[in-house]
Parts: C-alpha cells; structure tokens; sequence
C-alpha cells in the first residue's frame, strides 16, 4: 500500500482531473463521429494508467527551537550572624602640642567694693527756746519724723506750735504757713484764733539739694490784708535747716 505525504495531494487531484479531462474529450469526440458519418461504434479501448509511486524522500522535521529563559545566577545569600561584633572601641587621641608659648590671661579685676550700709541720719539738733515776738505770742517748729534730711522733690513735715506768753487769752490771725529760704511759701491755716495754745502739722518740699531753711510765719492781720502789703506779719526765729540730698 502506497502512502502519500499530505503534501503530494495537490499533484493527485491534478493528476485526476487529467484523466477525468482525458475521458471527456474522448466521448465528446467519438459522438461527434457517429452523428456525422453514421459509422459503426467502435469500442475503443481506454489507455490505462499505471500509477508511479512517487519517490518518497523522507523529510526531516527540525523541533520547533523553544525560546528558554537563561537561568539567573542566584546571588549567595550571605549568613549574617546572630549578634553583629561590636565596634572596636575608639582610644583618645592626644591633643597635639603646640610649640608657641600661650599668652597669661589678662589679669583679673578687683572685686567691687560692697556698698556701703545705709546709715540713719543722725537726728536733727533741738530747735533752740523760742523768745515771745512783739505780739506777746510765742512760735516753734520741729520735725515731724525726727530727721533733718530728706532726698530731692521730697515733702518735709514739721509740728508748729503757737500760745499765748500768759497761757491764756486768744490772739485771732489771717494767715499761718511755712515760710522757706527759696522764697516759697506754704499757706497751712487762714482765719484762725489762737486760743491758749494752737498746734498744727504741715509739709513742704525742696527740689534743689543743699541745706534749706524752715520758718514759721503769721499774719496778725485779716487774710484780705495779709495778701497786700500792708499785712502785720511776724516770723518766728530760729527756724529749721534742713538737708536736701
């Protein structure tokens, strides 16, 4: 039994297609010669054909190459180990010695001196006896706080005191104040009457250090008059000095 290749197919039908062609045109032509010359049909014999095997030659089928990815190289996992060494410990270099000779330090200043301790000023001298003015009365000051010094622009109280030389009677005024060296004047009662004895606190300030000076002054006369030039004033002697610092 002849095997055929699939891929001599081709040439078999074509080979048919002759025969069957072959066989055509033979019939065609032996009609065409009975109806033209009426002859006798003469049966002829059709050629036979002898199939030649074909020479079959084996084919080699080459393997379809399979495209394989190259193997990649497996990178060697290193072990690490459990507990990683501890760095060598670092030693203390020692600092480099330098050839120049270092300049002395700067020579240290003095400690301050503590401040002083504030001292209490020492108290004020007693105020001399006053003498009984011209009007029979007598008039005195003192301070108030028992000091003489006082800082700048700060107010100096003083105590007056003003009585009759019996201790009785009454002397009416217009005006008792303070009188000072600068040429202020502090007005500290108006219209009143001394009766026995009159007492009275008042203050005055001084804004220029140095040594001042306190008078106590009244007017014997009515305020309206003590404001003129007319006024019956006397001051009482001798005064205060006071420290402004």
């Amino acid at each position: 039994m002849i095997r055929f290749q699939h891929k001599n197919v081709g040439g078999h039908l074509l080979i048919a297609l002759l025969i069957f062609f072959t066989l055509g045109c033979s019939l065609i032509s032996r009609l065409s010669s009975q109806n033209s010359d009426n002859a006798l049909i003469t049966r002829t014999p059709l050629p036979t054909f002898t199939l030649t095997p074909l020479l079959q030659e084996p084919i080699a089928i080459l393997p379809t190459p399979t495209e394989t990815a190259a193997p990649q190289p497996v990178a060697e996992q290193q072990e690490q180990p459990a507990n990683p060494p501890e760095p060598p410990p670092i030693e203390p270099q020692p600092e480099p010695t330098s050839t120049e000779t270092p300049e002395p330090p700067p020579p240290e200043a003095p400690p301050a001196p503590p401040p002083p301790a504030p001292t209490e000023p020492p108290p004020p001298p007693p105020p001399a006896e006053p003498a009984v003015g011209a009007s029979g009365i007598i008039g005195k000051i003192d301070f108030r706080d028992g000091r003489n010094t006082y800082a700048s622009g700060e107010k100096v109280f003083v105590r007056m005191e003003l009585s009759t030389e019996s201790g009785a009677g009454q002397k009416p005024f217009g005006i008792l104040g303070l009188n000072t060296s600068t040429g202020a004047f502090q007005t500290s009662w108006s219209n009143g009457t001394i009766n026995g004895t009159f007492t009275h606190e008042d203050g005055v300030a001084f804004n220029a250090p140095g040594i001042h000076k306190i008078w106590l002054s009244i007017c014997y006369s009515s305020e309206s008059v003590c404001q003129g030039s007319d006024g019956d004033w006397e001051r009482f002697e001798p005064g205060l000095d006071v420290i402004i610092q």
